[in-house]
């Protein structure tokens, strides 16, 4: 089942590709007269998002912080392309950026909410991601103001069904693969705050990865 989601993992990051790259592009290009500066950056963290994605693309493990980092450079170039509609947070204690993680984990969890959430959103659309560890476990949650059931039901259910035939499946399916019970994965809805909330937990894995696995099946 590992193996199985490996292979989906490494299509997952060829699905990146083209598709970021053409919008990324596209974004650029409308900034190059307009805003020379920003193009710039945006391409400077264009260059980092390809550089994680081929740095990591054999590695099943990678810190926190690094999926942290990637996930900066991939939402400042949606910034780029959202411009004030995409305001983003990231709050992850130093503990929580030492664990690793399943490569992609929390790439997939905020691709799917800029493009399930904030950009279904009109307005100005926010996204967090906030990393806690508590008791030997690791929590991320990754939270967005996009719309939700009860304002566009069926959008919301055709965009749940979407990512979990790949990507959200492929989060589920890596973390019941190397950890059985011990992890879970949701994506649910907290009408109080109005977001959606992407969240998994799993235990704290720190180097070496293969061993820390081992001794939490046991």
């Amino acid at each position: 089942r590992v193996q199985s989601s490996q292979s989906e993992l490494k299509a997952l990051r060829a699905q990146i590709n083209p598709h970021f790259l053409f919008n990324a592009l596209n974004t650029v290009a409308s900034l190059i007269h307009s805003n020379p500066a920003r193009a710039d950056r945006a391409v400077e963290q264009l260059s980092e998002v390809f550089r994680h994605t081929l740095r990591r693309s054999d590695s099943e493990w990678t810190p926190l912080d690094q999926e942290l980092a990637f996930a900066t450079a991939y939402l400042d170039v949606e910034e780029a392309r959202f411009g004030d509609r995409l305001q983003y947070t990231i709050d992850a204690d130093a503990e929580a950026r030492r664990a690793l993680v399943p490569a992609m984990i929390v790439h997939t969890l905020v691709e799917n909410a800029v493009k399930h959430g904030v950009a279904q959103r009109r307005g100005v659309g926010t996204l967090d991601i906030r990393a806690t560890v508590t008791g030997g476990r690791l929590t991320v949650a990754v939270n967005d103001n996009g719309p939700g059931p009860q304002d566009t039901a069926d959008a919301f259910a055709r965009a749940r069904r979407e990512g979990e035939q790949f990507g959200l499946r492929n989060v589920r399916d890596r973390l019941h693969g190397h950890f059985g019970d011990a992890a879970a994965f949701s994506l649910t809805r907290d009408e109080a705050r109005g977001v959606t909330v992407a969240r998994v937990e799993l235990p704290v894995v720190t180097p070496e990865p293969r061993t820390a696995v081992e001794a939490v099946r046991a």
